[in-house]
Formats: structure tokens, C-alpha cells, sequence
């Protein structure tokens, strides 16, 4: 009688290890394609901000240059109809730009200042500051998106058996989905930052240029 006990029970244990075994395989596999589509998704995300914030940054510095033109524009044309004197016409040019350069320093500031902070904390090491702050962004993102969504008891359930709590899966997602932005942020905000370096300096240039022509046809 004990013996066909101890069998009984001996089964129905290995029938529960088993199914434990099952239940955690496949717990892992769909932890794994979460956070590869979290990963993807965090990823086109970074791109399309980065995408939307070069347009809006060269809008706003074309509009501002635009404006700038004008100005200059308006004192060269007051000085060739006659209006004031070319020595009024050069205080007017100096008083322009300086209200300028003051503008601009005002504008740029807190995004320097953040770059610039950015850049201490990590050591003055560019690729690893970007990696740094997309990689917190991201887990900070997802973390929250995974805390939004509501698990039924089933689910607790699953969890549960596969030795695993839905709090920790949550921060583990969270956490390798941050690691992967961490590696790829860079390679995936390169084109960006050099397409805008590229234009900003291009649009300078040719700002610069027009400046010193109307300077010195006035």
C-alpha cells in the first residue's frame, strides 16, 4: 500500500514538474518576442522624434534667419533710399546682429545646457551620453506602457506557475528593451545629427555670406 502510495504521489509530482517546466519554456518564449517587438517599436519611436524634432529645428532656424534677412534687408534699403547716414546705417547693422547673437544665446541655452550636463555626467564621451539618455527614456517609456496594461488572474496565474511575478516580468521587459536602445540609439540617431549639422552649418554659411555682401554694399 505505501509503495503504490509513494508511486501515486511520485507521479502526480513529476505530471506538475512537468507542466511547470511547459508553462515556464513558454512563459520565456513570449517574454522573448515582447521584448523584441518593444524593442523594435522603441526603436522607430526614437527615430520618428529625432525625425520630427530635425524638421521642427530646421523650420524654426530657417524662419529665424528669414526674419534675420528681412531686418538687414530693411536697414540696407533705408540707407540706399537716403533715410540716415552710413555711419547709422553701420550702428544699426551692430545693434541687429548683437540683438541677434543675444536671441540666440537665449534660445539655445537649456537645450546647451542639458547637452552640456549630459555630457559631463558620462564623461565627455558623446556615444555613450546618447545611449545613457535614450536608454533611460525608453525603460522609463515602457515601464509605465507595461504598468498601464491590465493582467487578468489568468495571467497572474501563469505567471505564478512558471515561478515568475508579473511586477518583475514588467521591469525585466522594461530593462532589456533599454539595453538594446542603449546599443542602437547611436546608430540610429547618427544620420540625424549629421544631416542637421550638416544643414545648420549650410544655412550659417550662407547667412554669414549674405551678411558680409550687404555689410560691405552699404
Amino acid at each position: 500500500m505505501l509503495r503504490a502510495a509513494f508511486l501515486v504521489v511520485s507521479a502526480l509530482t513529476t505530471g506538475v514538474s512537468l507542466g511547470r517546466k511547459a508553462i515556464t519554456t513558454a512563459v520565456n518564449r513570449k517574454k522573448k518576442k515582447i521584448i523584441h517587438q518593444a524593442a523594435l517599436d522603441a526603436r522607430e519611436r526614437i527615430r520618428g522624434h529625432a525625425e520630427e524634432y530635425l524638421r521642427q529645428s530646421i523650420t524654426t532656424f530657417v524662419k529665424s534667419v528669414f526674419i534675420k534677412a528681412l531686418l538687414l534687408i530693411g536697414a540696407w534699403l533705408g540707407y540706399r533710399l537716403g533715410l540716415y547716414s552710413h555711419s547709422v546705417f553701420s550702428a544699426v547693422i551692430v545693434v541687429l546682429i548683437a540683438v541677434f547673437l543675444l536671441r540666440d544665446a537665449i534660445v539655445t541655452f537649456p537645450t546647451a545646457r542639458l547637452v552640456l550636463s549630459k555630457l559631463r555626467e558620462y564623461s565627455w564621451r558623446p556615444r555613450k551620453a546618447i545611449g545613457e539618455t535614450v536608454a533611460a527614456l525608453v525603460f522609463k517609456q515602457v515601464l509605465e506602457e507595461a504598468e498601464a496594461i491590465e493582467t487578468g488572474r489568468t495571467t497572474r496565474i501563469i505567471l505564478s506557475l512558471a515561478g515568475h511575478k508579473m511586477d518583475d516580468v514588467t521591469r525585466e521587459i522594461a530593462e532589456e528593451v533599454a539595453n538594446i536602445a542603449r546599443d542602437t540609439s547611436w546608430q540610429d540617431l547618427r544620420p540625424f545629427m549629421l544631416a542637421a549639422a550638416g544643414k545648420f552649418v549650410t544655412l550659417s554659411v550662407l547667412y554669414s555670406v549674405f551678411v558680409y555682401v550687404l555689410v560691405h554694399t552699404g
